[in-house]
Formats: structure tokens, sequence, C-alpha cells
């Protein structure tokens, strides 16, 4: 530890700079004023920088008064035309002539000792604390959650993650004034500038807290006032606006910060969310308004669970949940922001099949509770791991409902293990509503066949024979777990999801109860896949040129034996040569070989690119850049009477403001959507008169798209 009796940095005196701002403060600042002639530390080594903010009240005549009382203080003024503390402050830092720097508000006090034990415990990366006591109407409290975590450290060296209440408060500290002099108050912030400074102090600086003994007599008094911007009474304003400003500002440090900041940083942030939690518990109804605001933030590190604490209606079950990349997760999640219920949620660690992408947490975290993915083996069909994790799941709701029982539940099959945990809530609460959505039809694949794995005995099939049996609902007779995915879900579900009508009827026509498939028909809903709102097009870009004088299309997804673009691709080596120079088809997928092979084949390799891979909100927005998007069906005339799939890709390219091209067949969902453009799979002619008409159109299309994206458009 450096002791502060030598000379200080390069321009600046030894010894310290006492910042007191004042706004009004007529009336409190001569105890403030008073309390600094009493210190021990000897005069001509400190100095009192008094910062004068908003309009004339009276309080320079006190400075005055103070300063004919005590000539030997070098006590300076500088005032300010407008009111504001982070602006204050900020004036005292530029005016501070000594080595260290130290804040005192002008209705607090500090005892005799206090700058002259800091001053000896100070080094230029070692900030002393002194003790924090409250005054209020009945006297001082020592017992404060500040101080008491103080008393724990006295005498010691604790590095900031180690005290955490160091980075609460701006009083009873020293600090080197070097490393405070290119650091700002953010002014923009009404309140919480504080804790912004220091953390940004603690995440760029390798500093040090030193906790001084109560036994030195270094204590700082502060005022415990009503109405003081840090005992505020719970608004809208103060604990949601103001809070998720001072979590943006502190989220912008994640990047500079080593991983013991980072800790810190998080809890602090933790602790802003808290305030709005306790807004939103006593204003329930006030939680989309809320979102609405945090939406706007470009908040990511947010802890929904924090502010969403105790305010869950229903659970919701979805074997794949962000931040997993996996197309049935991102759905799911969209439903969760449709519906607009705090929900907590079950979902199982993908880590071993799926990346993640945290970003897609932005979709519905502000929705989300509590929140826990289930480490249990990470497989599509087999019986055991869904068992698995249906009872690790069940002990895990089980740890949650202390606060209550769930109003309802909602659970997403493309995993089969979402819809078993949700029947083995249903039997036990058979009060709580169960939705039970259906992304695809599950025991059959694209060609109409039998898929699944066989059930086998144990703990989970043993509950579901009997909870069916007991209340005279039929027991599925196959052995196949995806047939009783679908069949107990239909019996015990209180609203079945399809997205489309093909879907229900497909699925419902090799139902092996048909009383049950048409009590089914009774209680099923068709709802497609959710569009996002406009904002999740604009949250985040990649740069991807688009040269102008082109026509560019857009596909994303990868290709298979049923959904391929070869139509496509025989159409641009078709259509007229003029026309075919000015095509430029994007492909974003992430298998590009065959993609490659195909376009070099027909001679037309330089009119097909492919896209890098793009997350889920880049993805968004690149939907919003191009002439046109190209969404093709399943071809599935073959093994089904009516195509019953919906491409997931078409609600999100709906919200895009792009036109599409769907590559349809004929009666399927996709056919019956509002596409700008069509035609039918594999028919080559029907996709050439496609392309004439997008380069006929293309002119106008790049002045909408133009002024869709703001005249802000990348063109290479």
């Amino acid at each position: 530890m450096t002791l502060a009796g030598a000379d200080g940095p390069a321009g600046l005196l030894p010894g310290v700079t006492v910042v007191i701002p004042t706004h009004q403060g007529r009336d409190r600042l001569g105890a403030c004023l008073e309390s600094l002639a009493a210190q021990t530390l000897a005069a001509e080594r400190f100095e009192v920088v008094v910062v004068l903010n908003g309009p004339s009240d009276g309080s320079a005549e006190v400075v005055e008064e103070l300063r004919a009382k005590h000539p030997e203080l070098t006590l300076r003024v500088v005032e300010l035309p407008y009111a504001g503390a982070s602006r204050a402050r900020n004036a005292g830092i530029a005016a501070a002539r000594r080595a260290y720097l130290t804040f005192v508000d002008d209705d607090d006090h500090i005892s005799p000792a206090f700058l002259e034990v800091l001053l000896e415990h100070a080094g230029p990366r070692v900030v002393p604390m002194a003790a924090l006591i409250d005054v209020g109407p009945d006297g001082t409290d020592a017992d404060n959650h500040v101080n008491r975590m103080l008393t724990e450290n006295a005498g010691r060296l604790v590095s900031p993650a180690d005290l955490r209440v160091a980075t609460t408060v701006n009083a009873a500290k020293l600090v080197a004034t070097a490393l405070v002099k290119d650091l700002a108050y953010d002014p923009d912030l009404d309140s919480g500038e504080d804790i912004v400074f220091w953390m940004t102090l603690v995440v760029r600086e390798p500093l040090q807290f030193y906790v001084c003994r109560a036994d030195e007599g270094a204590t700082y008094y502060r005022t415990v006032r009503a109405g003081s911007v840090s005992r505020a009474a719970k608004s809208f304003d103060f604990n949601v606006r103001q809070r998720l400003a001072v979590i943006g500002r502190l989220e912008q440090l994640h990047d500079e910060a080593g991983p013991r900041e980072r800790e810190l940083l998080q809890s602090r942030i933790r602790g802003q969310a808290a305030f709005v939690n306790e807004y939103l518990l006593d204003h329930p109804g006030d939680h989309g308004r809320v979102v609405e605001l945090l939406d706007t933030q470009g908040i990511t590190q947010l802890p929904y669970d924090r502010m969403n604490r105790l305010l869950a209606k229903g659970l919701v079950i979805a074997y794949a949940f962000p931040p997993y990349v996996d197309t049935s997760g991102i759905v799911m999640a969209k439903r969760v922001r449709e519906r607009g219920d705090v929900v907590d949620v079950i979902s199982n660690a993908m880590d071993r099949i799926r990346s993640t992408d945290s970003g897609l947490r932005r979709i519905s975290g502000p929705f989300v509770g509590y929140d826990k993915a289930l480490t249990t083996p990470s497989y599509f069909a087999d019986w055991g791991s869904m068992e698995r994790f249906v009872v690790a799941g069940l002990d895990v709701i089980r740890s949650w409902e202390g606060k209550g029982k769930y109003a309802f539940v909602y659970s997403r099959a493309h995993f089969a293990a979402s819809h078993f945990l949700a029947a083995a809530y249903k039997l036990a609460n058979p009060e709580a509503r169960w939705i039970a959505e259906f992304s695809d039809p599950l025991s059959r694949d694209v060609h109409g066949e039998e898929r699944g794995s066989q059930v086998r005995k144990g703990r989970l099939s043993h509950d579901l024979r009997r909870g069916l049996r007991s209340r005279g609902l039929p027991v599925p007779a196959s052995k196949n777990g995806f047939v009783w995915c679908e069949e107990v879900a239909y019996a015990l579900a209180d609203e079945i999801v399809f997205t489309n009508v093909n879907q229900r009827d497909y699925m419902l026509s090799y139902c092996s109860d048909a009383g049950l498939a048409a009590r089914v028909r009774e209680k099923a809903v068709i709802a497609p896949h959710p569009t996002l709102p406009p904002l999740f097009y604009e949250l985040e870009t990649l740069p991807y040129a688009l040269p102008d004088g082109l026509v560019h299309l857009a596909y994303f997804g990868n290709f298979y034996a049923t959904r391929g673009l070869d139509e496509i691709l025989q159409a641009i080596a078709a259509v007229e040569p003029e026309a075919s120079a000015r095509l430029r088809l994007h492909v974003f997928t992430s298998k590009p070989d065959d993609l490659r092979e195909r376009s070099a084949e027909l001679g037309i390799a330089d009119r097909v690119q492919v896209g890098p891979y793009a997350g889920f909100l880049e993805f968004l927005n690149l939907t919003t850049r191009f002439d046109c998007l190209i969404v093709n069906d399943a071809v599935t005339g073959d093994t089904h009477t009516a195509n019953p799939y919906l491409p997931s890709k078409w609600s999100d390219y709906r919200g895009s403001g792009t036109p599409v091209w769907g590559v349809v067949e004929e009666g399927s969902p996709l056919s019956r959507q509002p596409v700008a453009y069509r035609s039918v799979v594999g028919d080559v002619d029907a996709a050439v008169a496609v392309l004439r008409q997008l380069v006929d159109a293309a002119g106008d299309q790049r002045v909408s798209r133009s002024s869709r994206a703001g005249g802000s458009e990348t063109r290479a």
C-alpha cells in the first residue's frame, strides 16, 4: 500500500480534494462544511470544492460565512447554471487539484478523523472506505446493509467482487484523482449514476478497497431524508424507466470486464432488476408496459427471472427453448410472447445437439420467470430419456410451486417429451388448463410412414395408464411412444393447437380411437406460427452487400428429398439471357455443396450466391433487404391426400414487408397464404414466368424496399 504523503501525479498537489455538490442546499450545507473545518488532517493538505448547481438560493452566502469563520481552509466555489448531481460531480472532478478525491453530499457530514485516516490508507489503486452510518429523525443507525459488509471486512484489502457494496454507494471513499479525471458521471441518468461510475472504474482499473477499522475513527454520516433519490417512492419512472437505463449502461461494460468483474456487473444488474420486480408485484397490470419499454432498450443481459419473480401465472414445457437454436424452440418463444402472460419454463439443456444464441432470449425473456433447462439426455425418440425428463421436470415443478399452483400449462411437441411432462402435471393437477400444441404430425414422417420408439415399462408408462383409466379415457393400443404422445395429449389436454387445418385432419385421420378424434375436433384450435413485431426485424444486422441493378432473391434453409430448389435453378437457367443476367439467388444454408454443384452444372454458378450463417435475429433483418423471399412446400403428393405442413419460415417472412414467392403444392396450407408470387412445385415454366415478373417489377420493388428501410439500405 502506498501512503499519500509523497508528491501527487503530474499536475496534482499532494493531499485531498473534497467535492460537495449542492442544489438548493442553503439549509443543509452549513453542518457539512463545519465537519470539514473540524478535520484532524492539516488544512494545507486538503481543499474543499463546493459546486453550486441550479438557481441561486443563498448557498453561496453560507460558503462565504464559513470562509470568513475558517480562513485556514482552502475553499473554492464552482457555479453551474443548471441542476444535476452528475454534472456537479463532473465539475468537481474537473476542478480538483489534489492527488486524492472524495465526495460528500451537502446533507451529510464526516467525522473529524475521516480525511486523515482515509488518506493514510490510500494508494494509486487502493480505495479506502470508512464506516457509513445513517442519520435519521430517531438518531444514528450503524446497522445498515452497507455498514454490515464493511464491518465484516474491516482492516482488510478486498477486491471489488468481494466487497460488492463498495460499488453501490458514492460516499465514504477516497480515490486517486488521476483515475477519475477522464471518467464522468452520466448526466443522462436520473439515478444510479454512482453505480455506473464506480462499476466503470473497477472494470477498467485493477482496484482494491481497504476497509478502515472502526477504532480508527473514520465515519461518514449519511442523512436519511424522505424524498431523496435513493429512497424514492415506487413509480414506473423510478422503478422501471430509470432502472432499465442504468442496466443498459452497465451492460455496455460487459465486453471490457474480466470474469470476476462480469460477475459483479451481473450482481449490480440483478439489483436494478429487483426494483422493476418490486413495481410489478404491486402493479402486475403494467407488465405489458414494462415489456414495451424494455423492447426498445437493446438490453441483452437482463435477468428476466429477477424481474419476473413470483409473477408467473402458468407453466411452459418446451423441450427445445432459447437460447438453443432450434426452430421448435423459437416458435415456442414466439408463442410465449404472443400470449403475453408471465410463465415459468422447463426445457432441456441441448448443448450436445444444438448451438446457442443469447439474442433469442429477447423474444420470450420478458415473459419468463423461473427458467430451468434440465440436464437430461437429449434425444428425439428414446423413451428412457423422455421418462428421465418427466421425472426431473416434476421435481423442479414441485420446488417452484411453493408460490402457488399454475393456472395453465402450455406444452409444444416437436420433441415428444414436452407433452409427457405436461400430461404428468395435468394428472396431478386436473384443475390446471393444459394447452398442447403439435408443430407437425409427430408419429408420421414426411413420407407418411410411422416413426417413434417403443414404450417401455416404468414409472412414466405406469402413471399414464393408471391416470387415463381412472378418468375413463382410452389407453393407446400402440406400443409406439410417439403415438402415445399424440393420443395422451388428445385425451387429457383441454385445448389442442394445430398450425393448420390439413395438419389437424391428417393427424386425426390415423388416430386409433374414432371417439377420441371426434372429441379433439371439438377442442382443437388452428393457430399458425406467430409473427414477431416489426421491432425484431431491426434488432441485429449482418453486413451483406446487394449490388445495385440486380434482382435479389433469397432462400433460407436446408434441402431435403421432399424440399428443394431445383425448379428455381432450372428456371434461372431457362429464362431469357438478359433477364437471367439480372438475377441473383442468395441461399443461406448449412449444406451448400450440392447447391454449388447443381448451379455449376446448369451454367448459373455466377448467379447463385451462398450466404453466411445468420443468427435468427440477423435472419429477420436480412429478410427485409431483398427483392423477394422464396418459401417452398415439402412434396407430399405421393404419400398424403393433402399436404399437412406449413413451413415455419412463412411466419417470419410475413413480418418482413418483402414480397414472398411461394412454391406450393395445390391445396397445401402455404397455397392458401397471401404470397405475392406463386408457382407449383416442380413446374419450371411457372417459375420462369415468376422470374419475368420479378425482373419487370424490380425497379418499383427496390424503391419500396428502400422506403421500408428508411433509405438506409446498404448497397455495394
